[in-house]
């Protein structure tokens, strides 16, 4: 069996050590590490450790979990972020969400919730914690200071975020991966993996079916009602 590879980037030693603990009592998911900072996330991954997702702190010291998300996003297309935090600030989900991570989760999840969110984050799902998805619904933040997190709820359930539905669009009209990511300021390598989560998401392989499913489930419709 094929583990799901997990790296933890946490600050608080007794916590990492006890998540590190109950993750690695799933049969398919393994712990590679822990790291205590964003310096020490991106040291870990430039040394070629293989990982699938990192379970991301918020608040660390030397580098928080926003700018680390943000490196790891462009460098490592192919590792997704969950954040893992006790914070629920508008600034910080905004933040988050908007520099690469595919989910936000709170500290007081259980251990069987936890383990279903990095499930669904490596088969390619957006998670979100239920207090998360209460303020993205109410218009979190009232539009502060501009941030505003952009998603869209397809017909068919799928939560899309702001970036995702970028590429559609762009995919739509055309474009080749090199010209979305010019266009988006992203690495080609980002752009290739938005493809694929989109396609894990919807199930679907090839970008004909792509837009044909977006399309008819209204994504593409809604994003040009924006």
């Amino acid at each position: 069996m094929n583990k799901i590879k997990v790296l933890v980037a946490d600050d608080q030693s007794i916590l990492a050590e006890g998540l590190c603990t109950l993750l690695n009592m799933e049969e398919d998911i393994q712990v590679e590490g822990i790291a205590q900072n964003g310096i020490e996330v991106l040291k870990f991954l430039e040394d070629g450790h293989d990982v699938d997702i990192i379970l991301m702190d918020i608040r660390m010291p030397l580098m928080n979990g926003v700018d680390c998300t943000r490196k790891v996003t462009k460098t490592y297309p192919k590792v997704k972020v969950l954040i893992l935090t006790t914070f629920d600030d508008d600034d910080y989900i905004i933040d988050a969400l908007n520099n690469g991570a595919v989910g936000y989760m709170l500290k007081d999840l259980t251990a069987e919730k936890l383990s279903s969110a990095i499930r669904n984050v490596y088969q390619g799902n957006t998670v979100m914690h239920q207090k998360i998805t209460q303020k993205i619904i109410q218009g979190m933040g009232n539009g502060r200071e501009g941030k505003t997190v952009k998603t869209i709820t397809d017909s068919g359930g799928n939560v899309l975020l702001e970036r995702e539905v970028d590429v559609l669009r762009l995919l739509a009209k055309g474009y080749r991966n090199k010209e979305i990511a010019d266009t988006l300021y992203l690495t080609e390598g980002t752009v290739k993996n938005y493809i694929s989560l989109l396609y894990d998401k919807f199930n679907i392989k090839g970008r004909t079916k792509l837009m044909t499913y977006a399309i008819k489930h209204g994504i593409l419709e809604n994003e040009d009602q924006d």
